[in-house]
């Protein structure tokens, strides 16, 4: 299982570089390999969206934790709940940018990248408990 763990992980970590590096450096006017494989995907949003839900719950089982205690009352009133809702309320709230505006050109990046970010601090809060 901690294989499993591990492989999880570095998937998690990889898909969210690869995502944040895709909405700075994906150029839909590009001839570049990287542009016209991203822009022949629709975008990337979706697909990281889907391996990073799927890591998520496997690096949460091996926590002990599992998508019903996620739910529990208990659970969501430590701090440690509270920062992972905190963190699945933003990604919720990217889901809904990607059904909004999805691959189009939108000054909404910007907030989409800022969500994006906080995100990943929480993350790092959540794996390095220093606050907490």
């Amino acid at each position: 299982m901690d294989l499993v763990y591990m492989l999880a992980v570095w998937v998690h970590v990889g898909t969210v570089a690869f995502w944040i590096g895709a909405m700075f450096f994906e150029d839909p006017d590009s001839n570049r390999f990287f542009s016209r494989m991203v822009d022949r995907m629709g975008g990337v949003g979706w697909y990281a969206q889907a391996v990073l839900w799927t890591t998520g719950i496997i690096m949460l089982n091996h926590r002990g934790i599992s998508i019903e205690q996620l739910f529990d009352r208990e659970f969501i009133g430590t701090s440690w709940g509270k920062l992972m809702w905190a963190k699945i309320s933003l990604v919720l709230l990217l889901a809904v940018f990607q059904v909004i505006v999805g691959h189009r050109g939108s000054k909404i990046i910007y907030g989409y990248v800022f969500v994006s970010f906080v995100i990943v601090g929480i993350s790092v809060m959540l794996v390095r408990p220093i606050l907490f």
